[in-house]
């Protein structure tokens, strides 16, 4: 389904809704009704098919914009996981050192003592080793956050772009089947495409009307 079909649709389907009633409420004269090929607006109208162009483009440049700011961040993140990294090295050398010191300034004189400060060299390991996971979990969370972040205000823009283009394809429409309605008298209009077969016999068909209108 074409994106100006999706939105004549709705339209098509509220006044074929509405039309019953507004037929029954005229007098003895039957109601003019005309139709259109959303269809063949979307793919042929000069108008319409530009602001679909531009609107394509609109939305590629925000995602390019979008990939460009995803790569900034990446950069940075690998740049903060590289210095807290070497925070880390850093400060296992200095605790291997300073306990190194210690032990050289007073040895062990038994094997007894010689397993505690093998088990003290152990448990340090594993402290330090914990303190730098968490710290490391703790960016890729914060990373985590932020490409979200970005994912849905780029989600938002992107979608706010949609629905101007749309908005502006659909006040074109109307304005054209507007014009024409009034200078062929026509009382109801409808949407009748391959998927919304409005009118199966009679009315006015102002699809070349409009493609003309829209060119």
């Amino acid at each position: 389904m074409t994106k100006l079909g999706k939105l004549a649709r709705g339209v098509g389907a509220a006044l074929l809704l509405a039309a019953p009633m507004w037929i029954a409420g005229c007098s003895d004269k039957p109601a003019v009704i005309g139709y259109y090929n959303a269809d063949r607006i979307d793919r042929e109208a000069g108008q319409i098919k530009a602001l679909q162009d531009e609107a394509t483009a609109k939305l590629k440049e925000k995602q390019t914009e979008v990939e460009a700011k995803m790569k900034e961040k990446q950069a940075a993140l690998e740049e903060k996981f590289k210095t807290k990294q070497d925070e880390i090295a850093a400060k296992f050398q200095a605790k291997e050192d300073e306990f190194n010191q210690k032990v050289q300034a007073n040895p062990p004189t038994s094997q007894e003592e010689a397993d505690r400060i093998q088990a003290e060299a152990n448990e340090l390991g594993q402290t330090l080793q914990k303190e730098a996971e968490e710290d490391m979990q703790k960016l890729q969370q914060e990373a985590s956050v932020e490409a979200q972040r970005i994912q849905q205000e780029a989600s938002i823009q992107i979608q706010g772009l949609r629905t101007q283009y749309q908005m502006k394809m659909q006040q074109k429409l109307d304005t054209a089947v507007d014009e024409i309605a009034r200078s062929k008298k026509i009382d109801v209009v409808m949407d009748n495409s391959a998927f919304q077969k409005s009118v199966i016999w009679g009315g006015v068909d102002i699809t070349e009307d409009l493609l003309e209108k829209l060119k």
